[in-house]
Order: structure tokens, then C-alpha cells, then sequence
């Protein structure tokens, strides 16, 4: 395992000092202890930083105290922070674990940048590669997700904003395993690895042993896979890049991007390439897919869209991305009085209302569909307000009847930009309780039953 290690070392492109994230489990232990053997003398040139997230007690205090020791005996200069991740996971929203990993990326860039690290260096392996694949297969995040986890991630497209080097990834846990009792290695063992409520844990614990089944050697295979993976990624850049190159036109002052609305119409591909760049600005799916069927139709002109601080403004001949004007005041809530386009603010939608179709319903995804008898015109469109709620269609309460929830906490599961939240309308039914989230969500009260004849339906545009 050690020439090979070296060799990663060697090709990795990276000089020390290097900043090595311990967390005092077997495969960061092995880290530590390879790169303190490393052949080149030069690797030897490293410090830790250890994460006490406080999550498991006594167990994370004496995770510190053993990554402190190890450190201690080998002459190694040791950081180590601790975080209230489960605090800071209930202030934003987040999962505990997208608040830990959020959270030890920030304070990894901070060190290196102050005490002048090249690199941090964490002990991904295979196994962690292959669990990734699929968790990020279940989330739905496109082929990028799939390409895997990178040996050297440079800082545009880290988690951190320094180069993340993964220097194990070729290694198996069996290997990695192997290595620790063979050279005698300590390591501390986290109890919750084994919980399978955890996605990670049950995916290696009950999903990998079937796939061994079906076909023993599936690692290499999946592998393989995310090597082609990343070769129809890069040939995907390489389109977009030149799509930039075709479409776009040079900004003028305050603006951050500008294209010719003729030249995206002739694009064979526009869906996947206005998807590729409007998603960092924070474009929802559904704001994207709007602004394709604008530029497609016959009068684009007129048409604004949101993002995360910015918005996109089409005109007739151009599209131009924009830094938003900051804070708005609410706007003025509308009497829907029927069919017909109305706008709230700078959110325009569309009201229709038409017969049940025949056959079972389907929604159609971002519009929201309710029982015409139980929305009659006129109902009120207005911005959402804190304190507002309501009883989501298919969310159950523990005595057996609808649910209730606050629009706030929807925010959270529907996963809203900070923009979404800005702009999100609700129709109003006196009070707090509102009977729909536009684009979203409908409540129970009027939602489509088998004895409805004619249905009221809202699409923002």
C-alpha cells in the first residue's frame, strides 16, 4: 500500500504543507500514518485538524483527546475546533450533516489560508466514492454527480475554498483495514457508522451486500463507470463553453450577462445549457423551464426571472442577468376575480379554470390544481406572511387528520432559495390560514376529490 500511496502523493501535483483532517476513525488514522511514512520526505510536512462536532458526547470529547495524543507523540502540530453543529443545523434549516460538512470546510479554508497550507488532505476511499455515487443518484443531481469524488478538487468546484486532495481513494476498506492491523495502528470506533437510519451507513450495510451478490467485483465495475462518466462531462463543458461563446454578447455596465435571444432559440440543446448556468445563480428547475418556453415563443419580450440575489430580464432581443435591486416591499395582495393573467409584485400567474380531464388526475409539476366549489372566485393573492399555515394535501397528523404546518417549515422541506422565499405567493383565506402555495402546494380543504367537475389552476409564469 505504501509505494502506491506515494505515487498518489507524486502525481497529485501538490506541495506541502499540507493540512490532514483526522477524525480518529481507521481510515483517517491510516492517512496520517502513511503520510508520516511517506517516502518523499517532503509529504512529511503536514499538521492536523481535528472536528469535535459535539454530537456524541463523551464519545466526541474523547475522539479529541486520542487525535490530541496521536498528534502529541509524533511531533505533529495539531488544530482542533468545536462546533454546536446540532444549534447551528436547527438555526439554518439544514441536516446535521450538511451543517457539519459545511461547517469543518469553512474552518479547513480558514486555516490554510492563515497559516499558509497548500491543500487540505481527507481520507475518502473507495467504498466512500461508491457511497457517494449513489446518494447522489437518489438525490437527482445530474451527471456532475455522478462523475464522483475527484483526488484533487481545485477550489471552484470544492466544498472548500482550497484544493481538497484525496489521497485514498483507490483504496479499499478491506485494504485500508489491512494496513491498520498490520502496522498496529489505533483508531477510535463511531458507534452511529452502524445506525442505518444514517442514508451513508444503510447504503454500505444493506445495499452493497446485494450488489455483491448480483455481481461480486461491482466496485471496479461502477468504477469504470464514473471514469466514462467524467469523459461525457468534460466533453458537456466543453459545449457549454463554446454555447457561451456563440450566444452571449459583452455586458454592458451593471450587468453580469447578456445573450442574443436569437442565437439561444438556435440551440438544439438550450434546456440543459440555461440549466447549467442559471442553477449557481440559484434558478429553480421550474424558473429555468419557464424561460425556455419564453425565449420559444413567439413574444419573449417583457418576462423576468429570479435567482439568488439576481435576476434575469428578457427583452426582445436580449437576455440579460442582472444583481437584483435588493429588498422589496410586499406587494399590493390581488382579488382574483377569474381566468386570466394577473401579477403580484414581479411574480406573474395564471389562473384557468376547466373540467376535470377524463382519466385519473395527474398535477402537472409547478402548477398548483384545486376544486373549483372550494376556491370560487374571487380569492386573494397576496405575498406569504410569517405565521401563515396550513393543512398540506397528503401530510397527516398522528391523530389521523391533516396535518398542519407552517409555510416557513415548507420553505425548509421544498428546499426554497432565499429568492423563492422572497417571492412566494399564497392564496389567502382570512387570517394566517392560506389555502395554496403557488407552484407548490394545495391545501386539503380544496384539493381535487373523485366527485369534482371543474378545477381552478395557477401557474405562475
Amino acid at each position: 500500500m505504501e509505494p502506491r500511496f506515494d505515487r498518489v502523493l507524486d502525481a497529485s501535483g501538490l506541495r506541502p504543507p499540507l493540512l490532514l483532517a483526522v477524525s480518529g476513525g481507521v481510515d483517517s488514522m491510516v492517512m496520517a500514518d502513511l503520510f508520516l511514512h511517506a517516502g518523499d520526505p517532503a509529504f512529511r510536512d503536514f499538521a492536523v485538524a481535528h472536528c469535535n462536532f459535539r454530537l456524541r458526547g463523551a464519545d466526541s470529547d474523547a475522539d479529541e483527546a486520542f487525535v490530541s495524543a496521536w498528534c502529541e507523540a509524533a511531533g505533529i502540530l495539531f488544530f482542533v475546533r468545536s462546533f454546536d453543529t446540532a444549534s447551528v443545523a436547527a438555526e439554518t434549516g439544514e441536516s446535521v450533516e450538511m451543517a457539519a460538512r459545511r461547517l469543518r470546510y469553512d474552518w479547513f479554508t480558514g486555516l490554510c489560508r492563515e497559516q499558509g497550507f497548500t491543500a487540505v488532505a481527507v481520507a475518502h476511499q473507495m467504498d466512500d466514492q461508491l457511497e457517494t455515487l449513489f446518494l447522489n443518484l437518489l438525490r437527482g443531481t445530474g451527471l456532475r454527480g455522478l462523475c464522483g469524488l475527484r483526488t484533487v478538487s481545485q477550489p471552484e468546484d470544492s466544498a472548500a475554498g482550497v484544493p481538497v486532495f484525496r489521497p485514498m481513494l483507490s483504496f479499499t476498506r478491506e485494504e485500508v483495514l489491512s494496513y491498520a492491523v498490520g502496522h498496529g495502528l489505533s483508531w477510535r470506533e463511531d458507534r452511529s457508522n452502524a445506525d442505518v437510519r444514517f442514508k451513508r451507513n444503510r447504503i454500505r450495510r444493506e445495499l452493497f451486500p446485494l450488489l455483491e451478490q448480483v455481481n461480486p467485483s461491482f466496485r471496479q465495475t461502477l468504477l469504470k463507470d464514473m471514469e466514462r462518466f467524467r469523459e461525457v462531462q468534460a466533453v458537456a463543458d466543453d459545449a457549454l463553453q463554446a454555447f457561451c461563446a456563440e450566444t452571449s454578447v459583452p455586458p454592458l455596465s451593471g450587468e453580469t450577462l447578456r445573450f442574443r435571444n436569437d442565437r439561444l432559440r438556435a440551440s438544439a440543446h438550450l434546456p440543459y445549457f440555461l440549466r447549467r448556468l442559471l442553477t449557481p445563480y440559484g434558478f429553480s428547475a421550474s424558473a429555468v423551464h419557464a424561460l425556455v418556453r419564453t425565449l420559444l415563443s413567439d413574444a419573449p419580450a417583457g418576462k423576468t426571472y429570479f435567482g439568488d440575489d439576481c435576476r434575469l430580464e428578457v427583452s426582445a432581443a436580449h437576455a440579460v442577468l442582472l444583481p437584483d435591486t435588493g429588498p422589496q416591499e410586499a406587494p399590493v395582495p390581488v382579488t382574483v376575480e377569474g381566468p386570466g393573467v394577473y401579477r403580484c409584485g414581479n411574480v406573474a400567474f395564471e389562473v384557468l379554470a376547466e373540467p376535470v380531464p377524463a382519466g385519473p388526475f395527474i398535477p402537472e409539476e409547478g402548477v398548483t390544481v384545486a376544486d373549483a366549489d372550494r376556491l370560487p372566485f374571487p380569492f386573494v393573492v397576496r405575498a406569504w406572511q410569517e405565521g401563515d399555515w396550513m393543512y398540506p394535501l397528503g401530510l397527516r397528523a398522528a391523530s389521523g387528520g391533516p396535518g398542519r404546518k407552517k409555510i416557513s417549515d415548507l420553505f425548509t422541506d421544498l428546499k426554497y432559495s432565499a429568492s423563492e422565499k422572497r417571492r412566494a405567493l399564497v392564496v389567502g383565506d382570512g387570517g394566517s390560514h392560506v389555502l395554496a402555495l403557488l407552484g407548490s402546494r394545495i391545501d386539503s380543504a380544496v384539493r381535487v376529490r373523485g366527485t369534482t367537475v371543474r378545477t381552478v389552476r395557477l401557474r405562475i409564469i
